[in-house]
C-alpha cells in the first residue's frame, strides 16, 4: 500500500471476519477492531436479504415516530433504525419505471417530519426523468407522491446525486429545495414554493467544462457563509441571490484518469482546525483509487486547490462521510468500498469498511472497520446521544456482470 504521507505502523486484531460469498448470507455481529492507539467495537445490524432485487441508494429520515432508513430502486422501502425491523414498502413498483441513484431527505413543509425526493425514470436507460416527492400520511403506514417537475427528456440522464439546499436571500425569507446533478455534467437546483405542492421553480447553476463528473456536498467553501456545492473536481459559488445572479464554477483538482476520476464521492469538513473547510475526495469508480484532501487558497480563487493524498490503491469507494470516533474534537474519515465497481471492474473478494483517525497536521491512522463487506452510498447519521456514531448502506449489486449477487439493507453502530 502506497500513503502519501508518512503512516504510523499498523496492526489489526481482528475478532471476528466476515467473509464474503455471493450466493451466501453474512452473519450480523459484533467485531472489534484495534489498530495503534484507535480501538473501536462495531455492531452490525442486517436489516434485511433482497435477493438480487435493485437498490440504488439509501437515506436517513427522520419521521414521527423516530428514524428510518430508507432506499429505492425498483420500489421504495423503509426499515426503522432497530433491531428486527419490520420493512414497509412505502411506494410499490411501476412497470416500466426505476429510481435512480440521486435522493434526499428533508423537511419540505416545515412540518418537522423528512420526507423524500428523488427521480423517477424510465428503464432501463434511466431516461427521461422525472422529480418526486415521497409525504408519510400523517402517522399511518400509506404515502402520497407529488410531482415536482419534468427535469429532462431523453438527452438527460437521472441525476446521480441529490441533495437539499437552504440559502438566505437578502431581503426575502429563507428559501429552500434540492440541487440536481444532470448527467454527470449539469448542477440545477430547485426552489421549494410556498405551496409544496405546486411545481418547483428551476435554476440553473451551471454546466462543467468536462463531463463524467459526481460525488457532491454542500457547504460554505468560498468563506461567506453561503451553501457552495463541491461536485467531482470542481465547485460552484453561491452569489448573494441564488434566484437571479450567476453561480461560479471553478476546478480544485484533476482526477480525470481518462474519464473516470472526476467520479469521485466528495465531502466538505474542517480537517486542520483553522475553520475553513477542505474538500475530502475519494475516486469512487475504479480500482486502484486515491482518497484524499484538496486545501484552498483564497488569495489564489481560480487555482487548483493543494492536495494532500491520505491513501491509494482502494478498490471503488464509493462510500465517504465523516464522524468524530474517538471523540476528539477532529473529523475523521469513514470509507466504504464496493464488492462490484458499478463499470468494467473485477469482483473484489474483501471489500472493507476503513476508518482514518485524524491525528492533526494531515497525519491519519487507517483502521478496518469492517471486512467482506461491499457498500453502496453509505450514510452516517447525526451524531448519537450514546457518543456512538451511526452508518448504514445498501449494497451494490451488478447482475449484468455477476450472478448471484444478493442485496442487503444494513446499519453499524461504532463505538
Amino acid at each position: 500500500m502506497k500513503f502519501g504521507i508518512a503512516f504510523p505502523i499498523l496492526t489489526l486484531t481482528i475478532l471476528i471476519v466476515l467473509p464474503i460469498i455471493a450466493t451466501a448470507e453474512q452473519p450480523e455481529g459484533e467485531i472489534s477492531m484495534s489498530s495503534g492507539s484507535a480501538k473501536f467495537n462495531v455492531h452490525h445490524v442486517l436489516l434485511a436479504q433482497l435477493g438480487e432485487e435493485h437498490l440504488a441508494n439509501a437515506v436517513l429520515r427522520s419521521g414521527a415516530k423516530g428514524e428510518h432508513i430508507v432506499c429505492w430502486g425498483d420500489r421504495i422501502l423503509q426499515w426503522d433504525v432497530a433491531e428486527d425491523a419490520e420493512m414497509v414498502e412505502v411506494f410499490s413498483a411501476i412497470p416500466g419505471f426505476q429510481y435512480s441513484n440521486g435522493g434526499c431527505a428533508m423537511d419540505v413543509d416545515g412540518d418537522g417530519k423528512e420526507e423524500i425526493v428523488v427521480s423517477r425514470c424510465g428503464k432501463p436507460s434511466c431516461g427521461s426523468p422525472e422529480l418526486f416527492r415521497f409525504e408519510q400520511v400523517s402517522d399511518s403506514q400509506s404515502w402520497v407522491d407529488h410531482q415536482i417537475a419534468s427535469i429532462g427528456g431523453e438527452a438527460w440522464s437521472a441525476p446521480h446525486d441529490i441533495l437539499p439546499i437552504t440559502m438566505e436571500v437578502p431581503g426575502r425569507k429563507q428559501i429552500k429545495g434540492v440541487v440536481a446533478l444532470m448527467s454527470r455534467r449539469e448542477l440545477i437546483w430547485y426552489e421549494v414554493p410556498d405551496d409544496p405542492k405546486a411545481p418547483w421553480k428551476e435554476h440553473k447553476i451551471g454546466a462543467f467544462p468536462v463531463g463524467n463528473q459526481s460525488g457532491m456536498d454542500i457547504g460554505d467553501i468560498a468563506g461567506n457563509g453561503r451553501p457552495d456545492i463541491a461536485c467531482g473536481m470542481f465547485w460552484a459559488e453561491c452569489p448573494a441571490d441564488p434566484t437571479s445572479q450567476p453561480w461560479k464554477i471553478r476546478r480544485f483538482g484533476e482526477w480525470e484518469n481518462g474519464g473516470w476520476g472526476g467520479m469521485a464521492k466528495t465531502q466538505l469538513g474542517d480537517m486542520d482546525g483553522d475553520g475553513v473547510n477542505e474538500i475530502i475526495a475519494s475516486e469512487a469508480e475504479i480500482e486502484n483509487a486515491r482518497l484524499g484532501i484538496f486545501k484552498r487558497d483564497p488569495a489564489q480563487p481560480d487555482a487548483l486547490w493543494e492536495y494532500h493524498e491520505i491513501d491509494t490503491g482502494l478498490y471503488c469507494p464509493h462510500s465517504l462521510v465523516l464522524a468524530d470516533l474517538n471523540d476528539d474534537g477532529k473529523l475523521d474519515i469513514i470509507v466504504g468500498e464496493m464488492t462490484a465497481g458499478g463499470w468494467d471492474f473485477p469482483w473484489y473478494e474483501n471489500p472493507k469498511i476503513m476508518a482514518y483517525i485524524n491525528h492533526g497536521d494531515y497525519n491519519f491512522e487507517r483502521v478496518t472497520l469492517v471486512e467482506g463487506w461491499g457498500v453502496h452510498e453509505m450514510g452516517v447519521a447525526p451524531g448519537r446521544r450514546n457518543g456512538k456514531v451511526l452508518i448504514y448502506a445498501a449494497d451494490e449489486i451488478q447482475l449484468h456482470k455477476f450472478t448471484g449477487m444478493n442485496t442487503h439493507v444494513s446499519y453499524w453502530t461504532i463505538e
